[in-house]
């Protein structure tokens, strides 16, 4: 996996760590992926959900040091085990919620490029949104084979059908949410300068993204809702020129914008062109609610007015 076009290499993304005064690593940059998912209450979902975490640890489950949720607690590989994923969805009722956070980080304080957190909450009167995300360190990748990360994700897309959802570089961060939401003032100059980082916060950002699609990135999951909404797969690919692939899946497609993921650097004005192409194109069924992307962030700054910049940093 060759990442990215503007003269880092993988080491180099993988060397850039946001330290805290206390010298922890609160933040680094890695590739992620996150999807959206509808019914997440419905056992099928659920359990296709748990053979994607099935996958997962399969991959990297050696570098993983904790495991958990608000019903087991956090606990640690090696001194416990990890229920089977059947054994913990099967009995769950439909109004029940199902929730695993996985990472590599010894302590909330500190972050790890290996993580997985999922959320399925139960049945409510209104629609809501699961979602399951999990990141991976670029040096990882660069050892598997080409076009592992595609497929992989596409993988998970054929297994849950999602809503829609992203993929590529991020900033990843804690998975301790208050310790995740302490980083952002310092992550905020990163953010605000390379626009191919996904910032993400799926257990916040979900209830914004009912109506819309939050973004794109170097892989864009698109349902049929949205791709009726744009005129249809057919026209949407006549837009698009070689640049672009798309990767089927029941329900939906996954679009990979140029051959590698990019970072872009906005004070040398390089925006990703194949990302600024996409977006164009699918801004229209863009959330419009999205409030912060991140809350807390250095004094001077307007919380509400960066989001709006973020969301529409490739126009």
């Amino acid at each position: 996996m060759e990442i990215p076009l503007q003269g880092f290499t993988p080491t180099d993304l993988d060397k850039i760590k946001i330290k805290d005064n206390k010298n922890n690593i609160v933040a680094q940059v890695g590739m992620l992926v996150t999807l959206y998912l509808e019914n997440p209450y419905e056992k099928r979902v659920r359990l296709a959900v748990g053979q994607c975490i099935e996958e997962y640890l399969t991959l990297v489950k050696p570098h993983l040091k904790r495991f958990g949720g608000e019903k087991m607690g956090i606990k640690k590989f090696g001194r416990d085990t990890l229920p089977s994923l059947n054994e913990q969805i099967e009995p769950l009722d439909e109004y029940d919620f199902f929730e695993l956070i996985m990472t590599g980080s010894e302590k909330d304080a500190e972050v790890s490029s290996y993580n997985l957190e999922t959320l399925l909450i139960g049945k409510r009167s209104y629609k809501h949104l699961g979602y399951i995300s999990a990141t991976f360190p670029l040096e990882f990748l660069e050892q598997q084979p080409s076009g592992f990360f595609q497929h992989f994700v596409n993988d998970w897309c054929k297994r849950l059908s999602p809503y829609h959802g992203y993929a590529g570089l991020g900033l990843i961060r804690s998975v301790g949410h208050a310790h995740a939401r302490r980083a952002e003032p310092l992550i905020y100059p990163l953010v605000q300068r390379f626009p191919g980082l996904e910032i993400d916060n799926p257990n916040s950002h979900k209830i914004y993204c009912v109506e819309g699609i939050k973004g794109i990135n170097w892989l864009t999951i698109l349902s049929d809702t949205f791709l009726q909404k744009l005129g249809g797969k057919a026209a949407l690919r006549a837009q698009l020129d070689d640049d672009f692939i798309f990767y089927d899946y029941q329900g939906g497609v996954m679009i990979q914008a140029g051959p590698f993921p990019q970072i872009g650097d906005m004070e040398q004005g390089n925006i990703p062109k194949q990302y600024q192409t996409l977006y164009r194109l699918v801004k229209s069924v863009q959330t419009d609610k999205l409030k912060n992307i991140v809350v807390e962030v250095p004094e001077g700054v307007n919380a509400k007015e960066f989001t709006q910049q973020w969301l529409h940093r490739f126009e």
